[in-house]
C-alpha cells in the first residue's frame, strides 16, 4: 500500500466554514473520537460472512498469492493548538491518500475447448459448438484441425482512498488497460467494428511498429472506473454510500471479485447504515438495481450532455431492500483462535428483496433502427406502438427473494465452511423469458433456484500444508434451447445446440413450462480451470467435488515456492438439458506451480489442466440427426500469471 504525505493544518481562517459545517455533520451523526475502535467487531465485510461492506482504510486485504502488506507508519504527532477544534485535529493525524491495488498479466493457452465439435450445419443460425471455434475453421460443421485459442492481457488496477478525516473517507477502484489483451490497439487497425480498415501508416499488421490508445480502435476505454463509495463512521454505526462492492460468505453468489486472478465481481448502487448488536454486525440497505431508461437516451438527452440526468419512468426500476447479520472475526484473528484449541464460529444470515413493476422488452423496428444509427431515442420511437404492446412499457408484476445463509467453523487445523443461496419469486409477465403459444394470455413465470457449497481444509506444518475437499451444487431446467435474439424470441429464433456458456446464450423457458429453475455462481468463484470457469461461465446445473492438496516451501524468508494440484468430478442434476441427455460432464485435473515474495509484493505461477468430458458432452446421432453428431474429445489449458502487488 502506498502512502502519500500527512495533511498539513491549513490557516484556521480558510479552515473556519469547513470546520463548522464538519462539525455539525459529525454532531448528527454521534460522533466521537473512536468511532471505528467501537465498531471493531465489524471489520468491513469485505472477507467471508460480511455483508459486503467495503473495508476501511487501512485494513489490508489477503486475497491473492501475496501475503498481507506491513502495517502503516506510525501517525504524524498532533502538533494542533486547543482551538484548532476536534475535526482538524483528526484531519493532521490522516494519511491524506492510500494507494492499493496491482498489475498483472496472464498468458494462457486454450486446446480443444470445442471438444471436437463443431457447428451443426454449415448455418450458424441453426447450432453452435459448445465453445468458438478458430476463424480458420469458419462454420463448417464437424472436426476442424486447428484447435488452439489463446492470449495474453493485462490490467493496472488502482484502489485509491482519500481520507477527509478518520471518520469520513472516499474510496474508489480504477482499472487501466483492463484485461487488455497484448497487441489488440495496433497502429494499423482503424475500427474494431471494421477489421478490414487499416491505416496508410501500417496497412497491413506486419507494417506495424506501435500500439495505440485504446477507446479508438477497440469497443472500451484505456481506463474503466469500477467503483465509488464513501465511508462516514460514528459511535452509532456507520453510513455508506455509492457504487461498492458486495460480498457474502464464500462468495459463492455475491462476490467481490478482487482476488489476483478475478475478471468483474458483484457491484453494487447502495446506501447502507451499519451498526453493532451484542457482537453482531447488523447491516441495512436501499440498492439501486437497473432504473429503465433516462434523458441522455433520448435525441434531446444527447443534444444536452452537460445536462442534469433524469430518469424517464418511476414504475420500471429494481427496488432492492438488503438486510444481513453476521458475527465473524478477521481471518488471522479466526486462526489464532482456532489454532490456540478454542472451538471458532462465524455465521451470517441475508436476505435480499427485489421488486419490479414494469419493464422494457422490445422495441418497435424505426426505435430499434434509430437506437442502432444514433445512438439515442425519437419521440416516435418513445410511443413505441407495435401491434403487441402499446407503450414503451409493460406490466410484468416481478418479486424476487434472495435467502442466504453461511457459518465458517474452525478447531485446531480444520475449518468446515458451508454457504447457501436461494432464489424464489415470481413474474405476472414473463416477456421473453417464456416462450407462447399463439393467443395464450398465460404469461406469468414461477422462479425457484438454489446453490450451495460445502468446504473443509486441514493446514498443517505451519500451515504450510493444505489438504482440502469441497463440494457444490447448483440447480438446472430443462430449458436447453437458446434464442439467437432475446428481443425477439420464438420457436423460429432458437437454436438447437447452443454454446455451454451461459454468458453467451439466452435460453427461454419452452412453451408450456411456466417454471425456472437455473441458479447460477458468481463468475469469480472459482472452482477449477476448464469446465466451470471457461466452457460453463460459471456453476449452473451441476453438483461437483473436489479433492484438492497445495505445498508451500520456504525457499528463503518472504520468498516461498508452492505446488497444488485437484481433481473435480461434476454431474448434471438434470440430464435433459444437457447436449447428450446424459448425467456425467467429465472430470477435471489441475495441477499448478506458484511463487510469492512476500517483501516485494511479487507473485508468478502457471497451471496446467486437463478436462475428460463425459456423456453428458456427446452429442448422439438421434439428437443430432442433420449433422455435428460425435463424441465429445479432451481439453486442456496452459496459464501463465505474473503480478505486482502494492
Amino acid at each position: 500500500m502506498t502512502k502519500f504525505k500527512h495533511l498539513r493544518a491549513p490557516h484556521a481562517a480558510k479552515t473556519r466554514p469547513c470546520l463548522v459545517s464538519s462539525l455539525v455533520f459529525a454532531t448528527l451523526l454521534g460522533g466521537a473520537g473512536a468511532a471505528w475502535a467501537q465498531m471493531g467487531a465489524m471489520p468491513g465485510g469485505m472477507s467471508p460472512g460480511g455483508m459486503g461492506a467495503p473495508p476501511p482504510a487501512g485494513q489490508e486485504k489477503e486475497e491473492g498469492p501475496a501475503e498481507a502488506a506491513p502495517e502503516e507508519e506510525g501517525k504524524a504527532a498532533d502538533d494542533a493548538g486547543p482551538q484548532a477544534g476536534y475535526t482538524n485535529q483528526h484531519r493532521r493525524r490522516t494519511q491524506v491518500i492510500e494507494l492499493d491495488g496491482y498489475f498483472r498479466t496472464r498468458a494462457e493457452l486454450l486446446h480443444n475447448f470445442n471438444l471436437g465439435q463443431g457447428y451443426v450445419d454449415n448455418s450458424p443460425q441453426d447450432g453452435f459448438p459448445p465453445f468458438p471455434t478458430p476463424l480458420e475453421c469458419s462454420t463448417k460443421p464437424g472436426w476442424c484441425a486447428q484447435k488452439n485459442l489463446g492470449d495474453t492481457n493485462m490490467r493496472l488496477r488502482l484502489e485509491p482512498t482519500i481520507n477527509i478525516s478518520d471518520q469520513v473517507r472516499v474510496v474508489a477502484q480504477i482499472d487501466v488497460f483492463d484485461n487488455l489483451i497484448y497487441g489488440s490497439t495496433p497502429d494499423s487497425l482503424i475500427s474494431a467494428s471494421q477489421p478490414a480498415l487499416r491505416t496508410n501508416l501500417a496497412p497491413t499488421g506486419i507494417l506495424s511498429n506501435s500500439q495505440t490508445t485504446p477507446g479508438s480502435n477497440t469497443f472500451t476505454s484505456a481506463i474503466a472506473p469500477k467503483r465509488v463509495w464513501g465511508e462516514v463512521d460514528s459511535q452509532i454505526g456507520s453510513l455508506r454510500f455509492g457504487r461498492m462492492p458486495w460480498h457474502f460468505g464464500r462468495g459463492m453468489y455475491f462476490n467481490k471479485g478482487d482476488c489476483a486472478d478475478c475478471d468483474g465481481g458483484t457491484t453494487v448502487d447502495r446506501i447502507m447504515a451499519i451498526t453493532q448488536v451484542y457482537g453482531h454486525q447488523l447491516a441495512l440497505s436501499w440498492d439501486f438495481g437497473p432504473s429503465g431508461y433516462a434523458w441522455g437516451m433520448t435525441d434531446a438527452g444527447r443534444a444536452d450532455p452537460s445536462g442534469p440526468p433524469m430518469d424517464l419512468s418511476q414504475n420500471d426500476e429494481v427496488v432492492q431492500l438488503t438486510a444481513a447479520l453476521t458475527k465473524r472475526d478477521d481471518d488471522q484473528h479466526f486462526r489464532e483462535r482456532a489454532q490456540n484449541g478454542e472451538l471458532v464460529l462465524n455465521y451470517g444470515v441475508q436476505l435480499v428483496y427485489r421488486g419490479q413493476n414494469n419493464e422494457v422488452f422490445k422495441l418497435s423496428t424505426s426505435a430499434q433502427q434509430d437506437q442502432t444509427l444514433n445512438g439515442s431515442l425519437s419521440r416516435t420511437d418513445l410511443n413505441n406502438t407495435t401491434d403487441t404492446t402499446p407503450s414503451l412499457t409493460q406490466h410484468i408484476g416481478a418479486w424476487l427473494l434472495i435467502p442466504s445463509v453461511w457459518f465458517k467453523l474452525g478447531w485446531k487445523a480444520l475449518t468446515l465452511e458451508f454457504e447457501s443461496t436461494a432464489q424464489a419469486g415470481r413474474m405476472a409477465n414473463a416477456g421473453p423469458l417464456r416462450l407462447q403459444e399463439a393467443g395464450s394470455s398465460d404469461d406469468h413465470l414461477t422462479i425457484l433456484g438454489m446453490g450451495w457449497v460445502l468446504a473443509a481444509d486441514l493446514k498443517l506444518y505451519k500451515d504450510s500444508l493444505f489438504i482440502g475437499f469441497e463440494t457444490g451444487g447448483a440447480t438446472g431446467d430443462q430449458a436447453e434451447t437458446a434464442c439467437n435474439d432475446s428481443t425477439n424470441c420464438s420457436a423460429t429464433t432458437q437454436n438447437a445446440s447452443p454454446y455451454l456458456n451461459y454468458r453467451w446464450k439466452f435460453v427461454p423457458q419452452p412453451i408450456g413450462d411456466s417454471s425456472m429453475h437455473n441458479f447460477y455462481f458468481s463468475p469469480d468463484y472459482h472452482v477449477d480451470e476448464i469446465f466451470f470457469r471457461r466452457i460453463m461461465g460459471t456453476v449452473t446445473n451441476a453438483i461437483y467435488f473436489k479433492p484438492s492438496i497445495a505445498y508451500w516451501l520456504d525457499v528463503t524468508e518472504g520468498r516461498q515456492l508452492g505446488l497444488s494440484g485437484s481433481v473435480i468430478y461434476s454431474l448434471a442434476p438434470v440430464p435433459v438439458s444437457t447436449p447428450g441427455n446424459a448425467m456425467g460432464y467429465g472430470i477435471e485435473m489441475d495441477l499448478g506451480l506458484g511463487y510469492r515474495n512476500a517483501n516485494e509484493k511479487f507473485y508468478a505461477g502457471m497451471v496446467w489442466g486437463v478436462f475428460w468430458p463425459f456423456g453428458a458432452l456427446n452429442r448422439p446421432i438421434e439428437l443430432f440427426p442433420s449433422g455435428g453428431a460425435g463424441t465429445a474429445t479432451a481439453a486442456q489449458v496452459l496459464r501463465g500469471f505474473v503480478g505486482i502487488k502494492f
